[in-house]
């Protein structure tokens, strides 16, 4: 397969159009992922002067599909991930990760698991990514955070986004006596690291961690997107209501910092 022009730039709409056509897992991005992908886009958009050239480094990427979107808006795209969810172990799962990356022009680094170096040039990208990583992890996000800074260059763009502890969806379950944690049948069938999510944060917890790491907040918002997926009309619309009403309801958090030119690890 020809890989994508590295100049090419496309619009989000037909970036993700373009995504779902060569993406491996077909059925895997839907809507839930397109306002996902939006809602990232639109809120960078707001500190950056567009995307083309910018180098962008996404920290546990996954399968990508995030990464992807970049790529295709014009970024220049390099990630890293161990690819060990049980998922990705599965028949030729990795492979097809692997050569999508290279179709698309992704540098992509597979790490070892439990060795999270990143092998490439310290201090030198505009974007640093997480995209709903840190809340898998059994350990403080200190040494992540770091990790983020460091390859970040001076004045870079840090991006954290991850689910929302105390949505909507969440507190009603509180409410009528389930839990707000993963199925308990996943964590049960796990036999091995439990890969799920281990701790989910608030807004203003990720607006904590980040500044106790040494980054300078610029931007901490809320966004919806499961609801565009997971409910109909009219029960979608009364529910976007209210949390258009009451923004720390929405399903998603996302926080953009900045990497000050003092910074050092914390």
């Amino acid at each position: 397969m020809k890989k994508f022009d590295k100049e090419l730039k496309l619009d989000l709409f037909e970036a993700f159009n373009e995504l779902k056509i060569h993406y491996p897992f077909k059925g895997a991005v839907g809507t839930r992922e397109y306002y996902s992908n939006r809602a990232i886009v639109m809120e960078l958009n707001k500190h950056l002067d567009g995307f083309k050239g910018k180098r962008l480094l996404d920290i546990g990427c996954g399968p990508m599909s995030k990464t992807a979107i970049f790529q295709l808006l014009g970024c220049n795209c390099f990630a890293v991930d161990d690819l060990s969810d049980p998922w990705h172990l599965e028949g030729n799962n990795i492979q097809k990760i692997t050569n999508f990356a290279t179709q698309i022009g992704i540098n992509f680094y597979k790490q070892a698991e439990g060795d999270y170096s990143i092998p490439f040039e310290e201090s030198s990208f505009d974007l640093v990514t997480s995209l709903s990583v840190i809340e898998h992890l059994h350990e403080s996000p200190r040494a992540m955070l770091n990790s983020m800074g460091k390859m970040a260059r001076e004045n870079g763009l840090i991006v954290i986004k991850m689910p929302n502890s105390v949505n909507l969806r969440k507190r009603l379950s509180v409410l009528i006596g389930k839990t707000n944690y993963p199925p308990v049948n996943q964590f049960y069938d796990s036999d091995q690291t439990w890969r799920g999510h281990v701790r989910e944060y608030t807004l203003d917890e990720i607006i904590y961690i980040c500044k106790r790491t040494g980054f300078e907040v610029v931007s901490a918002t809320t966004f919806e997107h499961l609801a565009h997926e997971k409910l109909t009309s009219p029960i979608r619309e009364i529910y976007l209501m209210i949390c258009n009403l009451i923004p720390t309801l929405r399903s998603s958090l996302l926080v953009v910092c900045r990497k000050p030119p003092s910074w050092k690890p914390n």
